[in-house]
């Protein structure tokens, strides 16, 4: 008797990863794990449409794929919900990574069969006039820094991705060292801190940036994590970025703080909105959580 191939719509970045993870090579590999593929490049307009049989939405890409197919399916209506099953295929790969996701993607792929969902909660910071939705992390401070910095540096073509990790990590050794600190009132849990601080962050996930694990984050627990360093803690984080471009692996020496909801005031136009920086004129800003708005796919 014939087994019925699952049906899924596959959302493919074809910039993101190497060879082997061309259009053609990732259609024959999901087909002999059993599965009917419906394509589309993320480049293109995405989730124009979703057919009734689709059984889950893959995204084949890196964490700024992954966040533009979700957000892009948050806007539709109800017929386009459908789990989000991650092959891993960007630089980071915070998300997948949060959520260990397996990196072979074949094994992936086998492992959608035992249909072991996540619930994953999206962030969402307002001013009076905006709006900003984030899956991974939300901030001001360092990261909005880094990312500038990295925008501004020439990318050989052969660079490979850890070559970039490592340069980031060096760019934010640098930073931590030099920033200049923001003063920020901060309102949680009935509680006012003002001080200076060099980094603000409220992640739904553990991990940021260059593959940072900042905290222990549940991305489906409706709360987010604050990590906020104060300028005073300086030389500690600098410990940190010297041992990470050291090479080592130590853990984040600044304890995160669970919150479903922070009002932040401060003096900055930078932000950054998951992987991507920002400008905003308004400085207070309330930031919370919507719980349980995706399904993902999990691996193990």
């Amino acid at each position: 008797m014939k087994i019925e191939q699952t049906k899924i719509q596959l959302i493919h970045n074809p910039t993101a990863g190497a060879e082997e993870h061309e259009a053609e090579h990732l259609l024959e590999m999901l087909k002999s794990s059993g599965y009917r593929c419906n394509y589309a490049s993320s480049k293109k307009k995405i989730l124009k449409k979703i057919a009734t049989d689709v059984k889950y939405i893959t995204v084949a890409g890196g964490d700024g794929t992954v966040r533009k197919v979700i957000l892009a399916m948050l806007d539709k209506k109800l017929k386009f919900k459908r789990p989000i099953a991650i092959l891993p295929l960007g630089t980071a790969n915070n998300i997948a990574s949060s959520l260990k996701i397996e990196e072979n993607l074949r094994l992936n792929a086998e492992s959608w069969k035992k249909e072991k969902l996540q619930k994953l909660d999206i962030g969402v910071a307002k001013t009076r006039k905006d709006e900003e939705h984030f899956i991974e992390s939300f901030g001001f401070g360092l990261f909005p820094a880094l990312i500038k910095w990295m925008d501004e540096q020439p990318r050989a073509e052969s660079e490979e991705p850890e070559d970039e990790v490592k340069q980031a990590h060096n760019a934010l050794l640098h930073l931590t060292k030099h920033y200049e600190p923001l003063k920020a009132s901060l309102l949680y849990d009935g509680k006012e801190v003002n001080d200076e601080f060099i980094m603000i962050e409220l992640l739904n996930i553990s991990r940021l940036g260059p593959k940072l694990q900042l905290a222990k984050a549940d991305p489906g627990d409706g709360m987010l994590e604050l990590v906020a360093v104060r300028a005073k803690q300086r030389p500690i984080l600098i410990k940190y970025f010297e041992d990470i471009v050291a090479g080592k692996k130590p853990v984040f020496p600044i304890k995160s703080i669970p919150i479903n909801q922070i009002k932040i005031a401060l003096e900055t136009k930078d932000i950054h909105v998951d992987d991507e920086l920002k400008e905003s004129k308004l400085h207070t800003w309330i930031v919370d959580v919507l719980p349980n708005m995706v399904d993902i796919v999990l691996t193990s």
